[in-house]
Formats: C-alpha cells, structure tokens, sequence
C-alpha cells in the first residue's frame, strides 16, 4: 500500500518534471539554432556572382573608333589586323556587314540585341539575363509564390532562396536571348553593338540583390547607359517598424535583402544611375504599413531619385495620399472596390 500510495503521489511530479526537462534543456533549442531565413540567405551568400575583376587599361574587349591608321596595321589574307597590347585584331571593314553604312548596321544591331525587357535572375554563382516573351513588362504575367515574386509563365521557377530554376530542369539551358553570338562575333562588332544592349532595353528586376550584384558584374560605362528600370519586389516583413519585427522573435529580425540596408543600398545605386529615364516599381505586401511614419522611412531612400522623366511607384497597401515627391504613387484600389460594392 505505501509503494502505491507513493506512486500515486510521486507520478503527477515525474511527468511535470519531464515536460519541463524536455521543453528547458539546453540540448533542445540546439537542435534548430538556425532560423530558415538565415538558412535562405547563407545559400544566397554561397551563390552569390563575384565581382567584376579589373582590367588592365590594355586588356578591354571593345576598341576605340575611328579605327588606327593604315600604316599601323598588316595585311593578312586580304584582311587588315591591328596590333594590339590584348593581341591581334582583324579589320572586318572588307565583309559584307562592315561595308553597309553604320546607321544601317545601327539598325541591325539595335534589331537583335534591343528594344526588349530583360528579366534579370540569379543563378549558381552568376546572374542570368532572360528575354521576355510578353511583349512589355506590364502584360508579363507575374505571380507569389509565398516567398517571393516570380514569372513562371515566362521563364521558369525559382527556388526558396529565388534562386533561378529552368522550366525543363535543364540548368545549362541558355538564358541569353539570342543576343551572345552576335556580340562575340568580333571585337569591331562588339564595340559598334554593346551601346544598343544597355540603352535600349528594360531591365527588370523581382530580386533586390540581382539588381546589386548586376551593378558590380558589369563595367560602370555600361551600367550607366540604362535608361529604363521596372523593379518588382516583395516584401517579406514590414521595414522600419521595430515593433513587428520584435514578432518574429529572432535576432537579426531581418536578412539581407529583406532588411533596411539593401533597401537602402539599392536605392543609392538607382539614384546614382546617369541616364535613367523610365522608372517603374511595384512593391507587394500582404498587409501593409500601420505606421504612416514607417512608411515614411521606406520611402525616404525613394525621394532622392530624381533625374527620371517618368517614375511610377505602386503599392498593394492603403495609406494616405502623397504629392511632394519625385515619384507618382499609387494604390490598391482593390479592398476601397470590395468595400463600396458590399
């Protein structure tokens, strides 16, 4: 009878001290020390494309025009080779395309390598240009897929860490839009073309990193020559509101490139961008801003962009109405619609 007695008594302790071992013992919280943001952004980290290496003043691809004088060169099969510090280079001025006038070759050039939206994607180590198949930004399909914005209709899938991911699952499948042989051609070629490609065309960006890692993987005197940005981007939680970032419990609250300083950052490079002429954003988040003060912040970096003839800013959330800034922006109608139909 006592031993029973002593269990009857004994027993509710026992388990209440095993839920409270199993639920404070230090080996537990070690089993999941790592949040899946932080495990997001590290892999982007390991993927992320390296920097542009610099050149030496006599290793550029492209050549200066006119092109040298006869007497520095030799002839060779009928062709004209400069020589060069970077090696020789053949004068193509003897076929077919270099004999057209330049404004025609202009028009070829600008036929095949621009006047198109390019999506720029991340991919393993290196960024990746596809070519859009609708036929402006605006009319390409977009779609969330929880974590972020993506073009599944256009040019494939992306993974958690919005890492890009071919339709066939074919990883070499080329991405360049047909634009790669042309400009490998010849250096005269190249030199005479590469201006179309960065001038002419939209380049669109759904990831706050690609468009960063694109501004240090090209030469600045390319970069510069955009003209037309469309930026897409989704919000993973609210910027600059210390209080719901204290809801997610975890310290940092926010990874790069949800947190404050690549909002920051990116927009810095925008801002310093020379020739921009056309500007379009479309920022989405599921339930907005609280705090108009809050939003004030995140669109604070916005402002100092100012040399764009037009820049269109929409977003999917309420607020009040701004016109003090360089930017028009608008709202999501959608939730006022729902509410005057009810």
């Amino acid at each position: 009878m006592t031993s029973i007695a002593v269990g009857v008594v004994c027993g509710p302790i026992l388990c209440i001290w095993i839920t409270v071992a199993s639920c404070f013992c230090p080996s537990r919280p070690n089993r999941n020390t790592e949040s899946p943001e932080k495990k997001r952004f590290e892999r982007r980290q390991k993927m992320a494309p390296r920097p542009l290496a610099k050149r030496a003043p006599n290793h550029r691809l492209s050549i200066s025009f006119p092109l040298p004088d006869t007497n520095k060169r030799t002839v060779v099969n009928g062709s004209y080779i400069e020589k060069t510090t970077r090696g020789p280079t053949i004068d193509q001025t003897l076929t077919p395309l270099m004999r057209l006038p330049m404004e025609l070759r202009q028009m070829i050039y600008r036929y095949v390598l621009g006047d198109s939206t390019m999506h720029m994607v991340l991919k393993e180590q290196k960024l990746g240009h596809l070519r859009c198949k609708a036929e402006s930004t605006i009319t390409c399909p977009m779609g969330y897929n929880g974590l972020t914005l993506s073009r599944e209709c256009c040019w494939g899938k992306v993974d958690s860490a919005n890492i890009w991911s071919p339709q066939n699952g074919n990883k070499e499948e080329p991405t360049d839009g047909g634009i790669v042989p042309l400009l490998r051609s010849c250096r005269q070629i190249y030199s005479e073309s590469i201006k179309f490609l960065y001038s002419t065309n939209a380049f669109s960006f759904s990831d706050l990193d690609a468009l960063r890692y694109f501004s240090c993987t090209v030469l600045p005197q390319r970069f510069n020559l955009i003209q037309n940005l469309d930026i897409e981007w989704a919000m993973a939680w609210p910027i600059y509101d210390p209080i719901a970032q204290q809801l997610l419990l975890v310290n940092p609250a926010l990874y790069p490139p949800n947190d404050e300083a690549t909002w920051e950052e990116t927009w810095r490079i925008i801002s310093n961008m020379p020739n921009l002429r056309v500007v379009r954003v479309s920022l989405l988040y599921f339930d907005g801003f609280r705090d108009t003060a809050c939003e004030e912040k995140m669109l604070a970096p916005l402002r100092k962009v100012t040399r764009p003839e037009t820049f269109e800013v929409h977003v999917s959330w309420q607020g009040q109405e701004i016109t003090d800034a360089p930017f028009d922006l608008t709202r999501d109608k959608s939730d006022i619609d729902s509410e005057r139909e009810s």
